[in-house]
């Protein structure tokens, strides 16, 4: 068992495992209380009014990783807090289906993503464990990367470029190519008046675009 501590500042839960460390914030705990609390009908797992950032809190959030193990519902895929419920829908059928997909993520506020070029092209796969979370799997890969489903803007079919789902507030990035002075990566790409990426021709910063506006174009092309 970790040894807990607080950061009250952060809001973190800080845990020594003894051959390093590991942090958990407040906000996770008490939100993954909430969900496993209400799907499992037990009221008494989710936070009580002192327990935010108090070790009371933590020790509730492990009483409901606990309790979901003990249940049917841990046969199933546990998504993040406030996954929308289409996304969720989508990524089980992916994972079913075994079709590759392009993730697109960023703030669900704002609708902005966040430009991302790895880990974002795959099958959907599971995590083994308790909490048996969605995974994105790379081509030719056997284990994968956790999805942040609570951040998904997008969902894309890889094979027909249709957007299987679509949050409200997604809206594709406005990019801009243009001549840098660099002479071995003359093309930038800006985002915001802001240089996000730069290329040696203006083939590949093209494709990168295409990609990042939600085109079902190869990674490997631009990277």
């Amino acid at each position: 068992m970790a040894n807990i501590t607080l950061n009250a500042e952060r809001q973190l839960y800080v845990l020594d495992h003894g051959h390093g460390y590991t942090c958990f914030g407040f906000a996770n705990a008490r939100d993954h209380a909430k969900q496993m609390a209400e799907r499992l009908k037990r009221p008494e797992l989710a936070f009580g009014e002192t327990d935010f950032g108090a070790l009371s809190g933590y020790q509730k959030y492990l009483a409901a990783v606990d309790a979901w193990g003990q249940s049917a519902l841990s046969r199933k895929t546990y998504f993040d807090p406030a996954t929308d419920p289409k996304a969720a829908r989508v990524l089980e059928r992916c994972r079913e289906n075994g079709a590759k997909v392009r993730l697109i993520q960023g703030d669900t506020e704002t609708g902005r993503t966040w430009l991302d070029e790895h880990d974002v092209v795959g099958r959907i796969g599971r995590s083994t464990g308790t909490l048996k979370v969605p995974l994105l799997v790379e081509p030719g890969a056997d284990g994968g990367t956790a999805i942040l489903s609570a951040c998904l803007l997008a969902i894309v079919d890889w094979r027909s470029g249709e957007f299987l789902f679509r949050h409200a507030r997604y809206r594709a990035p406005d990019l801009l190519i243009r001549p840098s002075d660099d002479a071995e990566r003359p093309w930038d790409v800006l985002h915001d008046e802001r240089v996000v990426a730069r290329f040696q021709d203006i083939g590949k910063a093209g494709a990168y675009v295409a990609f990042m506006r939600g085109e079902t174009i190869e990674p490997r092309i631009f990277q």
